[in-house]
């Protein structure tokens, strides 16, 4: 009977909770990100940084940098998608100084499988991102291949260039017993405009840095399997001409790894960074040969992206496990003194960027990986660390952006 009763006054109750009106429902919202703060005019220079590891880009300004306050002017989210690490990798600045433009290489080490892992073995296609310069929004996207490496921009500001440090790609060829030419990723050519591609050029294994001749009609590209590629862009078809390191292994089985490139601004030769054999190897622009009596050995620790002054005359390079820059003569590839970054919290140093004026420079530090990385303004003159600020996880690029006219 109590049974019974419960059923009767069952569809009573519902009755007095229904009602006509139905609640309307927001499914999403037209920017994911949340506003961020309102900063100052970009003035002579804003410093951008890639944190890889947090899915941020540290602002800093250039014109305050000396004073004693200085630091973050924010930290702002950067990517496609809130609740992901996207891994953004590097940057280019145009010129023009209206915008500027972030990888997302979806690799992120230590966060899991899937598109996540170790450097270059991202399973998913990248992005290439073009931000505001002024209030530092998304304008566009566009999809690339996987495992984005580095980022370039011509002197005209119209073309991007991005390379794809496809290690995944190599291990998969390898594992059908494919040869070498299989395993070329692509080098990106990009609209900077329309964020379209203009042509997808296969280089060679793993190429990562990216770096233009002074007069645009080239780009060097080094390559894990031991060689730089020579991407002819004044001609159809981009062809690309292979430049073998000294006594060279395979993308298999590499001897030096070049990773990272230097360009001169003055005659356009090419210093080569290699991560095994911690040489720095110099290419010459004219013959486009490895001169090995130039090459600079002896750093105690991997070679990173380096710099060389306005008059060419001295190369920066800074490199890994002791953390310092290398202050080089470009004349005699002799290490004439070492700015040692390690004293002040540097950990795995990456990259260093000149300022405007060309007397300090700015040295970027990935750190553990973990915890914060860090910035280091260097005293060139003096040889010394001016200042040191905290930034966010796994810092891997610094550039500068220029104010508009």
């Amino acid at each position: 009977m109590k049974r019974r009763l419960l059923t009767l006054l069952a569809p009573l109750a519902l009755g007095a909770c229904t009602s006509s009106e139905v609640p309307e429902l927001d499914y999403s919202i037209e920017q994911p990100w949340p506003s961020g703060p309102e900063l100052p005019p970009v003035g002579n220079g804003r410093i951008i940084i890639t944190n890889s590891m947090d899915d941020t880009l540290s602002l800093l300004d250039l014109d305050t940098m000396l004073s004693p306050s200085w630091g973050e002017l924010a930290r702002l989210p950067v990517g496609l998608n809130p609740v992901e690490l996207e891994g953004p990798h590097h940057s280019a600045i145009s010129p023009r100084g209206d915008s500027y433009y972030v990888g997302l290489s979806y690799y992120v080490p230590g966060a899991g499988s899937g598109p996540h892992g170790a450097h270059g073995s991202g399973t998913a296609d990248g992005y290439c991102l073009k931000l505001d310069a002024k209030t530092n929004r998304l304008v566009g996207s566009v999809r690339v291949d996987r495992n984005p490496g580095d980022l370039i921009i011509s002197a005209d500001g119209r073309t991007l260039y991005q390379t794809h440090f496809d290690m995944l790609k190599i291990t998969e060829v390898a594992s059908r017993g494919g040869p070498e030419s299989e395993m070329n990723a692509r080098l990106a050519i990009l609209d900077a405009d329309t964020l379209t591609r203009k042509a997808m050029v296969p280089v060679c294994p793993a190429p990562h840095a990216v770096r233009l001749s002074p007069d645009g009609t080239r780009a060097y590209v080094a390559c894990i399997s031991d060689e730089v590629a020579v991407v002819q862009l004044d001609t159809e078809g981009y062809p690309v001409t292979p430049i073998k390191m000294p006594n060279p292994g395979s993308a298999l089985a590499p001897k030096h790894e070049p990773y990272a490139l230097t360009l001169s601004p003055t005659d356009g030769a090419v210093w080569v960074s290699s991560l095994k054999s911690r040489t720095v190897h110099y290419l010459d622009p004219v013959t486009l040969q490895v001169v090995p009596e130039r090459a600079i050995y002896g750093l105690r620790g991997s070679p990173m992206f380096g710099v060389v002054s306005a008059d060419g005359r001295t190369l920066y390079m800074p490199y890994q496990s002791v953390d310092a820059v290398a202050v080089i003569d470009t004349a005699t590839s002799k290490v004439t003194q070492e700015i040692h970054l390690s004293t002040e919290g540097c950990i795995n140093v990456h990259q260093v960027e000149l300022t405007p004026d060309g007397k300090h420079a700015l040295a970027v530090c990935e750190g553990d990986h973990q915890g914060p990385g860090t910035l280091h303004v260097l005293n060139l003159e003096a040889g010394t660390v001016e200042k040191t600020v905290t930034v966010g996880i796994f810092p891997d690029s610094v550039a500068i952006l220029r104010g508009t006219p």
